[in-house]
């Protein structure tokens, strides 16, 4: 194994908090390769840190309207300035998690999931939920949820790395099916406030113990390679990690043009996703028809993560991408018109079969295109890059609402970001396949 190595001794892992992590055996090859113990974790880490609170805000948005005494729109500017301290601390961690230890990073993340709960669960006015849900919870995020589990895995696996991240981020959206449904019963049950402090004892009751005990940075330190292979990959690693900064990021053809692919896909999907329950009882249906239809689309969205993870190892990402896309703009082409039930429901399932591609395939281009070792840090720069897709499309949405009392205009507006998303990625230069440059 040394050899396969180029004769380097594998990095010995050291203790982080006194913790050290036991030797896998290599002499045992019919053991399961480690690195799928790592899809397990973060499919949890990502389940806890998004359910907990990125889907569960809408559940708590009325009672802490009601509460603090204002509108709801000001309560809904915690969720912004939470997505806006996430992509800010992009770089930071993405640096961090190229030259330092991702145990310790998703360790102190999960203090700070649970800090910013249990500080919200006290907070008797609005500048205190922006502080303790968009600062403590948005900086816990940002160390211990959709980066630093993307990154890890890209340190894991290269030849199945579609297929991993698209099992370990069905955690994600299965979240949202999960966590809603928990977090209104306690609301109902006990109120928002020991509601919000049960929440927020998950991260570091369950997350915290299995990060300590199961994440391992990087295969080399049990002694392997990623996917289990007996030899790295020629040009996986040829790309340093600490040659990247934003200045070059901005300069790189690569980066921008998956930025913009995958930002104008953020742009639409994001908006479309917030505005479906309101433009279906718009038209006349009852809130109980909308809702089955989020459902449908969410549904397929989970179904679509490991399904699009495992095309795109077989496949030319950039097509798998490019059916993502058009798949979720053939589902809001069919929503504009659509009037009946079931007409809404097949909309919402293409949709959603679309738009849960994104995720994973974002991993797969950036990590075919950059190698594993730059893999966090690219993607982390990337953050502030693509945060004004991010932001923009739902309050475009709701602005061309007030001023034409119809989504329809937006969601014309979204079937462009979509073509030229796809136009985007039929420029994009040709990812390696299998760490060969193509």
């Amino acid at each position: 194994m040394l050899q396969d190595l180029g004769g380097r001794r594998p990095r010995v892992v050291g203790r982080i908090d006194d913790g050290p992590i036991p030797s896998h055996d290599t002499a045992n090859p019919d053991r399961l390769f480690y690195g799928w113990t790592i899809v397990g974790l973060t499919f949890g880490a990502q389940f806890l840190a998004m359910g907990t609170y990125f889907y569960t805000f809408g559940v708590f948005l009325k009672p802490l309207s009601e509460t603090f005494g204002t509108d709801r729109s000001s309560v809904a500017i915690a969720l912004s300035l939470q997505q806006f301290v996430v992509a800010m601390l992009g770089p930071w961690v993405g640096k961090r998690l190229a030259g330092g230890s991702i145990r310790t990073l998703m360790l102190w993340g999960t203090l700070l999931l649970s800090l910013g709960g249990a500080v919200l669960s006290r907070a008797e006015s609005i500048v205190q939920l922006y502080f303790a849900y968009g600062l403590i919870v948005g900086a816990g995020i940002a160390l211990a949820g959709p980066l630093p589990n993307t990154a890890l895995l890209a340190n894991w696996f290269v030849r199945r790395r579609g297929t991993a991240l698209g099992i370990s981020q069905f955690g994600v959206t299965v979240s949202g099916t999960v966590m809603v449904p928990f977090a209104t019963w306690l609301i109902a049950s006990y109120g928002w406030r020991a509601a919000m402090l049960a929440l927020a004892a998950l991260p570091i009751a369950l997350l915290a113990p299995a990060v300590r005990w199961l994440v391992v940075d990087r295969p080399e330190d049990r002694g392997l390679l990623p996917d289990g292979d007996t030899h790295l990959l020629p040009g996986e690693d040829s790309d340093p990690s600490d040659s990247w900064t934003m200045g070059r990021a901005i300069r790189d053809r690569r980066v921008l043009l998956l930025a913009l692919a995958v930002g104008l896909n953020f742009t639409a999907m994001s908006a479309v996703l917030q505005i479906l329950h309101s433009h279906i009882t718009d038209s006349g249906l009852s809130g109980a028809d909308a809702a089955s239809v989020v459902a449908a689309a969410t549904f397929a969205g989970a179904v679509a993560k490991p399904l699009f993870g495992a095309l795109a190892d077989h496949f030319d990402p950039r097509a798998v991408m490019g059916l993502s896309t058009a798949l979720q703009a053939v589902g809001v082409w069919i929503l504009i018109d659509a009037a009946s039930l079931p007409l809404l429901l097949t909309s919402g399932a293409i949709f959603g079969l679309g738009y849960g591609g994104v995720l994973p395939l974002w991993g797969v281009l950036l990590g075919a295109l950059f190698g594993r070792h730059s893999f966090g840090h690219v993607m982390g720069l990337m953050g502030p890059i693509m945060l004004p897709f991010q932001v923009f499309g739902f309050p475009f949405a709701t602005f061309v609402f007030d001023r034409h009392g119809s989504y329809t205009p937006a969601l014309y507006v979204f079937l462009g970001c979509y073509a030229a998303a796809a136009a985007v990625l039929f420029v994009m230069p040709v990812p390696r396949r299998n760490g060969q440059a193509a």
